[in-house]
């Protein structure tokens, strides 16, 4: 008897002719894309604002050391600069230091300042109805503080050699223009801007030699 096997007529597909699975397209999520537009947008800020600020920079005067009011003004009290500064500030550029030099400050300027238009502006010594006397004093009739330019002080006649005070002594109301030194080891000489209607008694009176001053206010 012939036995006849049967032969399965599917056929299996080689392993190396299987297609590999495709793995599923990731999806970007709305939010991830909204984070990624503004990180960018902001990146793009602040290099914008680095490279203005950089650009921006200006050369300007800063004080070596702390002057005052009345100070003339040389290129060694200062050195240049270069900084971002607020345009409001109005600062003095380097270019401007020769054309500054010998002139009196109308303000003080702190140490590592900048120094600005307004501080820079000459102290006028010439308004209009006031008068400039020139004060000598002698040790003891001036403060121990060194007197400044835009001080508001009181001139005040003393006794003379008698040393007696009767009533109260006048007085006259200035502001220091300049303080030099005086003709005598120890004395000043502070010029005043006065009311002109009481320059001629002021003069007469600091003609004697019979004056002290005393200051009343310092506004910084």
């Amino acid at each position: 008897m012939t036995s006849t096997t049967s032969r399965s007529s599917t056929t299996e597909t080689p392993p190396a002719a299987r297609r590999a699975p495709v793995p599923p397209r990731a999806r970007r999520r709305p939010w991830q894309t909204a984070v990624s537009v503004v990180a960018v947008a902001v990146g793009g800020i602040l290099g914008a604002a680095t490279w203005s600020s950089m650009s921006t920079t200006t050369s300007v005067l800063v004080a070596k050391d702390s002057l005052h009011r009345g100070e003339e003004l040389t290129a060694e009290d200062f050195m240049l600069v270069k900084l971002s500064v607020d345009p409001a500030l109005d600062p003095v550029p380097a270019d401007d230091l020769e054309a500054l030099a010998g002139q009196r400050l109308s303000l003080d300027v702190a140490k590592g300042a900048i120094l600005t238009r307004e501080a820079a502006a000459p102290f006028s010594t010439t308004r209009e109805a006031m008068t400039l006397v020139g004060v000598e004093l002698a040790g003891g009739k001036a403060p121990g503080t060194p007197l400044l330019v835009g001080d508001r002080v009181r001139v005040v006649v003393t006794p003379g050699p008698s040393g007696k005070v009767e009533g109260v002594p006048d007085t006259t109301s200035a502001e220091v223009a300049g303080v030099t030194a005086g003709s005598q080891p120890g004395s000043v000489v502070v010029d005043l801007l006065v009311p002109a209607a009481d320059a001629a008694v002021l003069a007469a009176q600091a003609a004697t030699g019979n004056v002290a001053v005393v200051l009343e206010n310092r506004e910084r």
